[in-house]
C-alpha cells in the first residue's frame, strides 16, 4: 500500500467545523494509502485542539469530539530523523522546525506530503516533494 506524510493542518482540517471541500475532498487519501506522521503530530493536534477551546472556538464537548475523531485516523509513526537536516530545512526555507519535520520526512521517504500549508507547499516544489 502506498503512504504519504500527513501534516497535522490538514488533518485537522478534516474534522473541523469550518472544513473546506478542498481539504475534505484529501481525506479520501486514506481509502488507498497509509498516512504516515512525525511523533510531533499529537502534540501539534492536541495544540491545536487547546488554542481553539482557550479562544472560545470550540466547547469541551466538540473538543473530545475532535480528538476522538483525528486519533481514529489510522496512521504510522516515523522517526523524526537528523536534527541538523531539520534545522538547515528550516532555516533555508523559512520553516519552523515543525513544518522542516514533515519536509524532511517526505524528503527521506520519497512519499508525497499533504498539507494545507502554504509556506510548507512552496518549499516542497523547491526540494522535489510531490504535494497532494
Amino acid at each position: 500500500m502506498k503512504s504519504f506524510i500527513l501534516d497535522a493542518s490538514i488533518a485537522l482540517e478534516w474534522f473541523s467545523a469550518n472544513a473546506t471541500p478542498e481539504a475534505l475532498a484529501r481525506r479520501s487519501l486514506l481509502d488507498d494509502r497509509v498516512a504516515l506522521v512525525p511523533t510531533l503530530w499529537r502534540f501539534e493536534v492536541m495544540n491545536a485542539v487547546t488554542t481553539w477551546l482557550r479562544r472560545g472556538d470550540i466547547s469541551s464537548a466538540t473538543s473530545a469530539m475532535i480528538l476522538n475523531d483525528i486519533m481514529q485516523v489510522p496512521f504510522g509513526t516515523l522517526d523524526e530523523g537528523n536534527p541538523e537536516s531539520i534545522v538547515s530545512l528550516g532555516v533555508t526555507h523559512s520553516l519552523s522546525a515543525y513544518d522542516a519535520t514533515y519536509l524532511h520526512l517526505a524528503m527521506i521517504t520519497g512519499d508525497p506530503l499533504a498539507t494545507l500549508d502554504g509556506s510548507l507547499i512552496t518549499a516542497a516544489k523547491k526540494v522535489g516533494v510531490d504535494c497532494l
